[in-house]
């Protein structure tokens, strides 16, 4: 599947990952429409602010360190 990765400040990119399996007790859902907010843009242009640098994607297993 298609997904916007983001790979630090002022670095997006759209890559293809592995589509996810909803586990026991998980839903896997489709996704109509989405959007961005203000917080987004604070963290593309300034960030890291919000999003964890010390975590592993879950989906990509990609680390930002």
């Amino acid at each position: 599947m298609r997904a916007v990765v983001y790979n630090g400040r002022n670095d997006i990119s759209i890559d293809d990952v592995a589509e996810p399996k909803a586990g026991e007790g998980e839903v896997k859902l489709q996704v109509g429409y989405n959007g961005i907010c203000g917080s987004d843009l604070h963290e593309y242009f300034a960030g890291p602010i919000f999003i964890p640098q010390d975590d592993v994607h879950p989906l990509t297993g990609a680390s930002s360190r």
